[in-house]
């Protein structure tokens, strides 16, 4: 890569977190008030895992390779007994399979799309003149026929919701709320940590002094989030996560990156994106992968916040960008026969 490549990608890296930052800022306070008078429980008062429970778990998120390594039917068919934490992208796919989570997080403010993940009775509405989802579903079933896909869903939901103990952000959408509360989850609550809640003007402590929840560094992602709750507030010794890519295929075309739009808007010019564009090999089986500035910063807050973590964690995900010295890759089975 050029050097004016690298320039460029780190300059974009760089400004993720204020452009975030600025697009989010508003919505998050207004939805930690919306969401205020819902509160019953907090993340502190989650009842203490027991047995195999306490002893490993999996965090389940919602990266390409969940479906192209078949990860949540392998660790069904494990009969694996250790603690399961799905991010709400992955909760209906695990229901499908006959998993259920013990955990599902959810943590993305927007408005329309993240309901969809518990089954949208607005669906229709929410998902017109969007191509979100159509550009990058790994669930080609949900493809083929959305509106009776999202009944099934809105169905499962409703009947397994109860059995999983929902980790609730302050930031999320009313309608998701509405959809759990609906499906009878076991919620309990925290506070996305967004910035420095002692530094003047801190949207963090903003939301803190409206609901006074427990405040959880999410590395940007609902992924990261639920492993920092495995990690911190679980304490579990032992932890795997399976569909963290934080990159795309190296066929994806760029175009269906999950960002593309909003990096070409910032951009604004179509001479700098191949610029924004960084490739990786990945260690186990030298599978090309490529990552954009975004997930890059994901990736760089994740091991940053790992190097902090007491746990011992293992990248099962098989595939993407998520690798470094101080994170080993396994091969799920392997995870899997080690704690059968």
């Amino acid at each position: 890569m050029a050097p004016t490549q690298i320039s460029r990608f780190d300059q974009v890296v760089d400004e993720i977190t204020q452009i975030g930052f600025n697009l989010h800022k508003k919505t998050l306070v207004d939805h930690a008030l919306l969401n205020a008078p819902h509160v019953k429980k907090s993340i502190k008062e989650l009842p203490p895992l027991k047995g195999k429970k306490a002893q490993s778990g999996i965090v389940i998120s919602a990266g390409p390779s969940v479906h192209n390594r078949n990860s949540i039917k392998r660790i069904k068919e494990s009969g694996y007994g250790g603690t399961i934490i799905a991010v709400d992208g992955s909760y209906i796919a695990s229901l499908k399979m006959g998993l259920i989570p013990d955990f599902v997080m959810s943590l993305d403010p927007h408005p329309t799309r993240m309901v969809r993940w518990f089954g949208d009775h607005e669906f229709e509405k929410n998902s017109a003149n969007d191509d979100y989802f159509a550009r990058q579903d790994l669930d080609v079933e949900f493809r083929k026929n959305t509106i009776e896909q999202n009944k099934r869903h809105i169905a499962i939901v409703n009947e397994y919701g109860r059995q999983t103990k929902a980790l609730v952000a302050s930031s999320v959408p009313r309608n998701v709320v509405q959809r759990l509360e609906e499906s009878k989850f076991d919620m309990y609550w925290w506070n996305p940590l967004v910035d420095d809640p002692h530094a003047p003007g801190s949207i963090t402590r903003e939301m803190y002094n409206i609901n006074h929840l427990p405040c959880v560094n999410t590395g940007g992602t609902v992924g990261t989030a639920a492993w920092v709750f495995a990690d911190s507030v679980l304490k579990l010794p032992q932890i795997a996560v399976v569909g963290m890519d934080l990159g795309y295929y190296h066929d994806l075309p760029k175009e269906k990156t999950q960002t593309f739009y909003e990096l070409q808007a910032h951009l604004k010019g179509a001479d700098s994106l191949d610029a924004c564009f960084i490739e990786f090999e990945f260690p186990l089986t030298k599978e090309k992968f490529y990552t954009d500035p975004t997930y890059f910063w994901y990736r760089r807050n994740f091991l940053e916040l790992l190097s902090l973590s007491k746990s011992l964690t293992f990248n099962c995900t098989e595939g993407g960008t998520l690798f470094d010295e101080k994170l080993q890759c396994v091969n799920l089975d392997e995870f899997l026969k080690q704690h059968a």
